[in-house]
């Protein structure tokens, strides 16, 4: 069986922190069989208080410290320590559904994948998780290629990271990392890796429960986390035109591209705040990627051309 390393970011989450921590130990694992990699991003409060008699049961948890550098930094570094054979990104307010992690180890064991891509749920609720009505089936999985992987099952607005369980060799050896210092890198790096993966496995075994709590990094949308789209379409772009792509790969990629982009307007638009500062987004953003267009249909063509001749009049219309 697999080895697998848990790398879980932590910062500023004491009110989640210990559920998810308790999660990963109701898999019914033996513990040579993983580790744990808590990563200290310079939390301010008591996380680490609350785990404390936690990582003193485990003699398979560590602790990295460092100072606060974002959720990709985080991320990076307990890749950089990791020694499992695979890897999970697990949030540090999200919780592992009990039970759901051997027979995954096990499907790996077997097929040596690059990726296996698996089910989710999403809760409102934080504190109702373990009465979740979670179905129970055999589990099951079937193989994928990349371009089918990546082709029909990624959804543009669901690009989570820790929904699926990485080679980490094949993280290594494809130097895929997180870009460091910026919220929403999970697209960059999914859309990446589904790419370059070569072997893979879907299953909807659902073993993740995605928590979405109010005081979220998505909820607090400010000047400088919408200007971090930027980059992640500047990276989306660049594979673009340095990877050599199928005519379907190309129009998903572009699918990507245009939904990344329309998050960003989302937030623009409905922000009177975000909306003022319209002409520093759109100033940075043909900076960042100069030759950005949209070709998939007509909505994306009009949309395109409306952002290449009158950006800012465009954002103003649409906050109307």
């Amino acid at each position: 069986m697999k080895r697998l390393s848990i790398i879980v970011p932590v910062y500023q989450v004491e009110k989640y922190i210990r559920a998810c921590v308790e999660s990963i130990f109701r898999q019914g694992l033996e513990e040579e069989l993983f580790d744990v990699i808590l990563v200290n991003d310079g939390t301010r409060d008591e996380s680490f208080e609350r785990i404390a008699d936690i990582i003193q049961q485990h003699k398979n948890i560590s602790v990295i410290e460092q100072e606060n550098q974002g959720l990709s930094a985080a991320r990076n570094t307990g890749l950089e320590k990791a020694t499992g054979d695979y890897v999970l990104f697990l949030d540090s307010d999200d919780v592992l559904v009990d039970n759901t992690l051997k027979p995954m180890l096990q499907d790996l064991e077997q097929h040596k994948p690059d990726l296996l891509v698996a089910g989710f749920i999403k809760l409102e609720n934080l504190e109702q998780y373990t009465h979740l009505p979670i179905p129970k089936a055999d589990y099951r999985s079937y193989k994928l290629t990349s371009s089918d992987l990546f082709i029909n099952h990624l959804n543009p607005r669901e690009c989570y990271v820790w929904r699926t369980l990485y080679r980490r060799e094949f993280l290594n050896e494809n130097d895929l990392r997180f870009i460091s210092g910026i919220y929403f890198e999970d697209v960059p790096f999914t859309t990446e890796c589904y790419l370059k993966a070569q072997n893979c496995l879907r299953t909807n075994h659902i073993f993740y429960i995605y928590r979405q709590r109010p005081d979220s990094i998505v909820s607090a949308i400010n000047k400088r986390k919408v200007m971090d789209f930027h980059q992640g379409i500047a990276h989306l772009w660049k594979i673009r035109k340095t990877m050599t792509l199928s005519r379907n790969e190309q129009r998903k990629l572009m699918d990507i591209i245009f939904a990344t982009f329309s998050v960003e307007t989302w937030y623009i638009t409905h922000s009177p705040e975000l909306l003022a500062e319209r002409k520093d987004f759109v100033k940075d953003l043909k900076e960042q990627v100069p030759d950005l267009c949209f070709t998939n249909g007509m909505k994306q063509r009009f949309i395109s051309l409306m952002f290449k001749l009158m950006p800012s009049l465009y954002l103003k219309i649409k906050s109307l």
